[in-house]
């Protein structure tokens, strides 16, 4: 619980940085949609699949919480940050890899320590990436709706 809640925080601080390529209102709506999006399709959607729950017990309530609904979302928001940037197709893909990666692996760190619970007899990796690309994706169409949405409202000029 200590490590995934300083890691939160330091994403908290980091965004005064996301400043450099979004808007104020953009980091605020965006980082909402995407808290939205990697809590409830991983856990709402799918939980009527016993694929993965989160455990009842308060100590991984809350670790799930601050997870999925801030250390992700805030990591997207970093992925989101280099696909708006200059840098070379090729990083922009390895961030979004590398994110899907860290969704995965904690996943499994999250299985191991039983703060999520799988009712199945098996866990599969690959449908939990396929998730995970689907959230990026996702994710991605909305930053550009949204941004030639505030465009065309005239709320922010470039």
């Amino acid at each position: 619980m200590i490590v995934t809640a300083l890691f939160s925080l330091i994403l908290l601080f980091s965004i005064k940085g996301l400043l450099k390529r979004f808007k104020g209102v953009e980091i605020l709506v965006l980082g909402l949609f995407n808290s939205f999006l990697c809590q409830h399709i991983n856990f709402k959607i799918f939980s009527a699949y016993d694929r993965l729950s989160v455990n009842v017990e308060v100590i991984p309530r809350v670790i799930s919480y601050l997870h999925y609904g801030l250390f992700l979302p805030l990591l997207l928001m970093w992925v989101l940050y280099s696909f708006r940037s200059k840098i070379p197709a090729f990083y922009q893909w390895m961030m979004a890899l590398l994110w899907i990666g860290i969704d995965v692996v904690s996943k499994y760190i999250l299985l191991q320590t039983e703060v999520l619970i799988s009712k199945t007899p098996g866990w599969y990796p690959i449908i939990d990436v396929c998730i995970t690309a689907g959230i990026l994706l996702l994710s991605f169409v909305f930053m550009l709706r949204f941004s030639l949405i505030m465009k065309k409202e005239l709320v922010f000029i470039d």
